[in-house]
């Protein structure tokens, strides 16, 4: 199968089973680099993704009206973080789903 076809088809499918409204993408470095890869942001945005964060940024502000898919390696270091994220929400509910290159 075409890995980029694969990794389109997966995050198509997270997007969908988050149900309907607005949305932010929580994602790892390498799992940015994979959705810029399969999507444009135009088309993401048709799809009610209206914003893409990274899990390691200290910077992100709470957004209680948006559902946040995250989109992560299951490393380590992403564990420990969403361990982090999950203590003080900052959306107001997570899909966890995970990324194996």
């Amino acid at each position: 199968m075409n890995a980029v076809l694969a990794v389109r088809q997966y995050v198509s499918k997270m997007i969908e089973d988050s149900g309907p409204g607005m949305k932010v993408l929580l994602m790892d470095r390498e799992t940015t680099g994979a959705v810029s890869v399969v999507y444009t942001q135009s088309e993401i945005l048709q799809r009610e993704v209206y914003l893409f964060e990274r899990l390691d940024s200290p910077s992100r502000e709470p957004m209680k009206h948006l559902k946040a898919i995250c989109f992560l390696r299951p490393t380590k270091e992403n564990v420990e973080l969403l361990v982090q994220e999950l203590r003080r929400p900052k959306y107001s509910v997570y899909f966890i789903c995970e990324y194996e290159s």
